[in-house]
């Protein structure tokens, strides 16, 4: 039997939660992925728990972890809290996605997709809900993200427009206010914290499971401005999550996060610009990721899960990361000669101030 149909079929068969009432707060499901990670996921649920939203449910998926914290995860399981046990790892898209329908079942009429290394303030959920609630065009809300142990702010906003090309982030909340006058239409989301709203789901569908990890956000963002919804940054509400600076700090990424990245950049735009309207992007996109290449020199296992990003993403290949994925050996070989342009040699002075090196 197909590991979905097992999965739904739990999720039919666990616990019912109440089904939302509305004349109250709409319902809200939380849903929070965990891998292998049994003290993060139990240190965001106890933040959620925490919300003065009055109208909540929470949905631990637990990915086919094989650390025993599933055994330890039970015990969070009460009238609030529900657990669904994938037998196997099926990606941020796929556990995100068994939410969302877990969601659109209990008659949710908004699923926060919250990462289980983010820890939340008591406020924030009743600040995004009321952003999204203050206008029915809104489909997706992010608060801002701040670095969990600085509490600086790592994303203000962003851009995302089809129409024009254009994909942009920045951590700058100055900048991102005037990005969302100039572009109202054109928000972009990510997936850090992100409140999606019921209806969006119901016109759009699920998250790509293509993309199996990373830009599966920015592509639903991008796919909910297509529908005719906005996409908003509440400035109002911060939301801390243990930062992955692939500038400043690329030594300390583990190499399937380096393989998804470069792929699914690909794919992105191959997928909403087909071939020929994305070349110029791919190019530089690819550019890009030769610079990080370039900068993983002690870390060949990341170097290598680069270029092997950079070709399943030009073959168009989706899926899980295999670690013995390797570009083949002639156009690697190619590949490599190339990278020793100058161009793509980060300086010492680039690289200390943790300046970017690639954004598309």
């Amino acid at each position: 039997m197909d590991v979905w149909c097992i999965l739904r079929r739990r999720m039919d068969s666990s616990i019912q939660l109440p089904v939302a009432d509305h004349g109250k707060a709409p319902l809200v499901l939380v849903v929070l992925l965990n891998w292998n990670n049994l003290e993060e996921t139990r240190t965001a649920v106890a933040s959620v728990l925490k919300t003065d939203y009055p109208n909540f449910r929470v949905l631990i998926v637990d990915n086919g972890s094989h650390d025993g914290s599933v055994v330890e995860l039970r015990k969070l399981v009460d009238e609030r809290v529900e657990l669904l046990e994938s037998p196997v790892n099926t990606g941020y898209t796929g556990g995100c996605n068994l939410g969302m329908e877990r969601g659109l079942a209990i008659g949710a009429k908004y699923i926060w997709l919250l990462n289980n290394d983010a820890v939340v303030g008591s406020a924030v959920l009743s600040s995004i809900v009321a952003v999204a609630e203050n206008d029915e065009r809104v489909g997706l809300v992010t608060p801002q993200i701040a670095a969990l142990d600085e509490g600086r702010i790592t994303f203000a906003g962003g851009v995302i427009s089809l129409k024009e090309a254009v994909y942009r982030e920045t951590n700058n909340p100055t900048v991102a206010a005037e990005w969302a006058a100039r572009y109202p239409d054109a928000g972009l989301v990510i997936g850090t914290a992100m409140l999606v709203r019921a209806e969006l789901i119901r016109k759009i569908g699920l998250l790509d499971a293509a993309f199996f990890a990373y830009f599966e956000d920015i592509d639903y963002s991008a796919r909910s401005i297509s529908a005719g919804f906005r996409n908003v940054v509440d400035s109002n509400s911060v939301v801390k999550h243990l930062e992955k600076n692939r500038n400043t700090r690329p030594l300390e990424i583990r190499p399937h996060y380096w393989y998804y990245m470069a792929r699914n950049e690909s794919r992105f735009w191959r997928k909403h610009l087909k071939l020929a309207g994305s070349l110029k992007l791919l190019w530089h996109s690819f550019n890009g990721f030769l610079r990080h290449h370039n900068r993983l020199g002690s870390r060949p296992e990341s170097a290598e899960a680069i270029l092997a990003g950079l070709w399943d993403g030009w073959r168009d290949r989706g899926g899980p990361y295999d670690p013995n994925a390797r570009m083949p050996a002639f156009p690697a070989a190619v590949v490599r000669l190339y990278s020793r342009r100058r161009a793509l040699q980060p300086s010492a002075r680039r690289i200390e101030k943790g300046e970017a090196l690639s954004k598309a």
